[in-house]
């Protein structure tokens, strides 16, 4: 990846993807699009060590497809996730009312023990 040019907000990246410069211009930060660029041609590698005749369309196709895998493995987990944190919301509020319950049962226990003695 080469230099950096801002204008109006957004940077401007000379990248290289697959033994090619592209331009990508955007808000995000030159850290962010190298760990982009450096994710596509980790994968690139893997699939042409596997595939070393590979023509360039289907390469890419199944860089596409492989981006489009793990993301949607990704989005399930959010999902997952996200389902899983509220139920363990809902679960929470209940045991903070069931504690509440306790708490004012034991102080009329306590207060029917201080009657007794």
């Amino acid at each position: 990846m080469t230099g950096v040019e801002t204008t109006n907000d957004k940077n401007k990246y000379k990248i290289r993807i697959m033994g090619e410069e592209l331009t990508v211009t955007g808000s995000f930060s030159e850290e962010y699009i190298k760990q982009l660029t450096e994710q596509i041609n980790k994968i690139k590698v893997e699939i042409t060590q596997a595939y070393p005749r590979l023509p360039l369309r289907r390469l890419s196709a199944l860089i596409m497809l492989n981006l489009a895998d793990d993301y949607y493995k990704l989005q399930q987990k959010y999902n997952a996730n996200a389902q899983e944190r509220e139920r363990l919301k809902t679960a929470n509020k209940s045991l903070h009312q069931e504690l509440k319950k306790l708490r004012q049962e034991n102080e009329e226990v306590l207060h029917l023990l201080e009657e007794v003695d």
